[in-house]
């Protein structure tokens, strides 16, 4: 399996950006991986600059960006004296196009960044730097909401057996590198199955009703199995885990129980975050979940 090589963590310098370049500092150490920090600068219309400053534009610009570098190369200094290979730019535009267009060249394997706290459900799914990142590039995205104290050890990845539930099984095990054991780190792979409705009355169709339900829980354990097979075959730090219940209450409550540090979930194409708006498995778990969030792309 392909390795994790190149981790771009996007900073605007607030406290929690900082916890996500802290996270992304450790993975790229666990991967022995490259650490790209950027940080973008927003292009403020000609007339605002004018109404603020007594400075032209492109010289307010260029001391904003003069001073955006120093920082960001102070940070690349420190992290690179803990042993890391870092890289550092200052983009200057629209965040999500920058972030996505420095990944793609770059091509990094990992986009992290960080919540926007409290509010950052609403913000995200009506068009934070986060949502529209995610929605118009097509790398995996990580986004940190508690502080890095150590590297993941129970991650958590909910399954429905689509092509991006493999996608994010896939990047679940690139995140815990080969080589940890199974006492240090596990993958939990959870499939939910919701209730099955009554749609048959009576005590005659008691028995059709048993029967249906036992083909059912059936599939969903070949289905696991294959998708495991597929992923991990013989990897012991993957455990199969089938729940009844409504989806996401079953993510938050086995992310709890097990007190995961990182949940892996596939974004289902295109109208994901259309769908999202209106309650889907993906905004629940970033609303419930203290955890770490990584959504995968197909």
């Amino acid at each position: 399996m392909e390795k994790i090589q190149r981790i771009l963590v996007a900073t605007d310098f607030s406290p929690r950006a900082d916890q996500a370049v802290q996270r992304a500092a450790k993975l790229a150490a666990g991967h022995e991986a490259i650490l790209y920090l950027l940080h973008v600068l927003p292009s403020f219309p000609i007339e605002a600059f004018k109404r603020l400053m007594t400075d032209t534009p492109l010289e307010m610009e260029q001391r904003l960006y003069n001073q955006a570098k120093a920082i960001l190369q102070k940070r690349a200094e420190t992290l690179a004296g803990e042993g890391l290979d870092v890289r550092h730019h200052v983009a200057i535009g629209r965040a999500h196009i920058e972030i996505n267009h420095y990944a793609e060249s770059h091509h990094a394997d990992l986009i992290v960044i960080g919540d926007q706290g409290e509010s950052f459900l609403q913000e995200f799914f009506l068009g934070t730097t986060a949502s529209k990142t995610l929605r118009k590039g097509h790398h995996p995205l990580l986004i940190v909401k508690q502080e890095a104290t150590d590297r993941y050890r129970r991650i958590l990845v909910p399954v429905d057996f689509s092509p991006p539930s493999r996608f994010a099984l896939q990047m679940a095990l690139k995140v815990i590198p080969a080589g940890i054991a199974p006492i240090e780190a596990s993958i939990h792979v959870l499939h939910a199955v919701e209730p099955f409705g009554e749609m048959l009355h009576g005590d005659e169709n008691k028995e059709a009703i048993e029967l249906y339900r036992s083909r059912a829980l059936s599939r969903v354990h070949h289905n696991m199995e294959n998708i495991i097979a597929y992923c991990a075959p013989g990897d012991t730090r993957v455990i199969s885990v089938v729940e009844h219940g409504f989806p996401p209450d079953m993510i938050r409550d086995k992310a709890r129980s097990l007190d995961a540090d990182l949940i892996v979930i596939g974004k289902r194409g295109e109208t994901e975050l259309d769908e999202a708006l209106f309650g889907s498995v993906t905004k629940h778990v970033l609303y419930e979940t203290p955890c770490d969030v990584l959504i995968v792309n197909p």
